[in-house]
């Protein structure tokens, strides 16, 4: 069974996207989100993830995309999302830096496919469907 994991493309009013940098794993820069957890709908677990990510409590907008990785037994929903408040935020176990970044200039280190779900969020597209293949 897949994996389900939901991410949120937040973009401040300069137009740059919200990004995180994982304090596990590979250490990569990403876009806030997370796994869905058991009877947890796809927006109630980004609401979740992007608070417990950064801080901020966020309206979930539109469907940028699904993603799949079959490869990797793995699903992504890519949804657009608003800042609403802040609770503030400091670096913690899961998330060393936080930080809104230009499409020219994303962090690196970053996966390819989280780049493509950004650069899909900055090009304005809604109901992507992609399938990564192992080399993507």
């Amino acid at each position: 069974m897949p994996t389900v994991g939901v991410f949120a493309a937040i973009f401040d009013q300069r137009g740059r996207i919200l990004c995180v940098k994982q304090n596990y794993g590979s250490l990569t820069w990403t876009t806030p989100g997370g796994r869905v957890e058991a009877g947890e709908s796809p927006v109630a677990a980004l609401i979740r993830e992007i608070h417990e990510e950064s801080g901020y409590h966020a309206q979930v907008g539109h469907l940028v995309g699904v993603y799949s990785a079959p490869f990797k037994d793995d699903i992504v929903l890519m949804m657009t999302a608003t800042i609403i408040s802040s609770d503030g935020w400091e670096p913690n176990g899961e998330i060393a830096q936080i930080g809104f970044f230009a499409r020219d200039a994303l962090p690196e280190p970053m996966n390819p496919r989280v780049q493509h779900r950004i650069l899909d969020a900055f090009a304005g597209r809604s109901g992507i469907l992609h399938v990564f293949q192992a080399s993507d």
